[in-house]
């Protein structure tokens, strides 16, 4: 039975470390309505709990107790239906805040001095501090007013000397002044903090978007402008209609697969639902598409696959896809005629490679990576992960991109947040 006891005490004591362990949980804003509405209700239920303290532990109230927990019930249930709420008006948070001061003042006052209820007016803080917090400046000055009002009519009842009780109102007042600047400068900049990094976040998805609207119209560009030059050289045979043809379906085919992609991209910029997001976004999964493309061209195009892609977060794989995509764009612009592709796609547990190698002459050789926007774009795009990207020409000729990039990092963990 001992031993029974013990696993049952010990299981809940381990779930409130972990909890601790774990810092308290975030807050769903730092300001609102809906947040202050909640923390209003619970200011009230607690204050409520410490004046039914104030009756139960000892010395005795000098006052009426039913009075003084009549008055925590009525902050009690204020409290109640505040946090039946899910969010209430300024004016009624005001109102919350007003009723906190009066139920405190009146309870000191019937419960009378040299009891230890005196001790009630630290409750002052919370009504303070809350204000601050979720007020604007001048309606938090008010309520610090209507406090200064309320003390004074508690030093009154204690009846100190008038040196010895102006002391006290102005040390109290001001100690309450000073914390609620701080608490509200704190919010204020914890709000500006907020502003800014989703400004910036804003801008780091414009600059995604950027990039991958240069790769999938520089792809699709590049793809039908050797599709049309091989469709005029079909022209010289005049009895080889069909090719002719053929080449003109896949520059239909091709012309209209990069607008819809173009579409889709700028769909992002227009406010959308999250699950319409997912589904546009392109995928490893929509190589076989890209490489058709790339083969309509005229570029021989092997796929080298190995691991396994279960798993890997949605922005690794479209990172990995226009990384690959770019890599290619570039083969059918430089490589030259008769150049042949190796795109080469390897999974683990820790992330993903991508290596694409051409045997073309092309132009290439002895060119800086700094020097073309596209390999700048998949540097910065594979840095943003954390990865690694290196690109070169090869010592047998033609060239090597090559990019790592890991399955989790905190621009993974943000695309899930957002």
């Amino acid at each position: 039975m001992g031993n029974g006891i013990s696993k049952r005490t010990r299981a809940p004591l381990r779930w409130l470390l972990r909890k601790f362990a774990h810092g308290l949980p975030p807050l769903p804003t730092i300001g609102g309505h809906a947040l202050a509405t909640r923390v209003a209700g619970l200011l009230l239920v607690g204050g409520a709990l410490l004046l039914a303290i104030t009756v139960v532990l000892p010395p005795s109230a000098e006052g009426s107790d039913v009075l003084i927990l009549g008055y925590g019930v009525v902050a009690g249930l204020a409290g109640t239906l505040m946090l039946s709420r899910r969010r209430v008006s300024e004016p009624i948070l005001g109102l919350a805040a007003a009723l906190g001061t009066v139920v405190i003042t009146l309870a000191t006052l019937e419960a009378g001095q040299g009891v230890g209820a005196e001790d009630n007016e630290v409750l002052f803080l919370w009504v303070s501090l809350f204000a601050f917090w979720f007020f604007d400046l001048r309606l938090a000055l008010l309520q610090l007013g209507l406090i200064g009002v309320a003390d004074v009519i508690l030093l009154i009842d204690d009846k100190p000397t008038l040196s010895a009780g102006l002391t006290r109102w102005v040390v109290t007042i001001a100690t309450l002044l000073v914390t609620g600047l701080l608490m509200s400068w704190l919010r204020r900049s914890l709000d500006r903090e907020r502003e800014e990094t989703a400004r910036l976040a804003v801008i780091a998805e414009r600059m995604r978007i950027a990039r991958d609207l240069h790769d999938a119209a520089g792809h699709g560009v590049t793809a039908i402008s050797l599709q049309a030059a091989a469709g005029l050289r079909s022209l010289d045979d005049e009895h080889d209609v069909a090719a002719t043809r053929r080449i003109l379906e896949e520059i239909k085919r091709t012309s209209k697969s990069t607008m819809e992609d173009m579409r889709k991209l700028l769909g992002l910029l227009r406010p959308s639902d999250s699950r319409e997001l997912e589904h546009v976004r392109v995928s490893l999964s929509h190589l076989d598409q890209m490489v058709a493309e790339c083969r309509a061209a005229g570029l021989t195009v092997t796929v080298d696959q190995r691991g396994d892609e279960t798993g890997l977060p949605p922005i690794v794989d479209q990172a990995a896809y226009r990384i690959t995509q770019e890599a290619l764009t570039n083969v059918l612009k430089h490589a030259g005629p008769g150049a042949a592709a190796t795109v080469r796609l390897a999974f683990d547990p820790e992330g993903v490679e991508v290596e694409v190698t051409d045997d073309g002459p092309g132009r290439t050789g002895g060119v800086a990576i700094g020097s073309r926007k596209g390999l700048i774009g998949m540097r910065e795009r594979v840095e943003l992960f954390g990865g690694r990207f290196t690109a070169g020409p090869m010592e047998r000729g033609g060239f090597r991109v090559f990019a790592r990039l890991p399955r989790s990092s905190d621009l993974e963990a943000a695309g899930r947040g957002g």
